[in-house]
This record gives C-alpha cells, structure tokens and sequence, in this order.
C-alpha cells in the first residue's frame, strides 16, 4: 500500500467470541486510527499508512462467556507500505 492509503479492517466473531482492538506492530509505519464494536459485536478499525516500511496489525477474539474457556483465535495483516 502507499503512504496515506486508509483501509477499514472489519472482524466478524464467532458465537460467544468478541475481537480485542486492532493493534499495531510499528505505529510510526502503520497508524490504527479507530477501533469500534458496531451492535453484532463486529470489531471494524481504521489504519493509515504513514511511512515507508511493514507492520502487521493483530488481533485476537476470546470467548465472552469464561476468558478462561476455549481458546481464542488470531487475526494478522502484514502491509507492506511504499512511498
């Protein structure tokens, strides 16, 4: 993707499942803007490309009934930002 490009990332969850906030692995490289939980639990997030370089953005959903019940899932994104 190039410097200043947005792009909405949007986690849908499973049953008894939410998604954490999107995070970054280098907010200087990619920026998350936003992070909402629309009424169906939906996690949708904003990020902008701000410099040259990778990140990945993660997330991971846990299980809303007992955090310590069934494991949770991972989410990543690796964006490769160019000028």
């Amino acid at each position: 993707m190039h410097v200043g490009t947005l792009i909405q990332i949007t986690l849908r969850p499973l049953r008894n499942y939410q998604w954490a906030p999107v995070a970054s692995s280098a907010p200087r490289l990619v920026t998350v803007l936003g992070n909402q939980i629309a009424s169906n639990r939906t996690r949708i997030a904003t990020a902008r490309a701000d410099s040259p370089g990778t990140a990945t953005l993660n997330s991971a959903d846990t299980y809303t009934p007992d955090p310590h019940g069934p494991p949770s899932h991972p989410w990543q994104l690796t964006l490769t930002v160019v000028p």
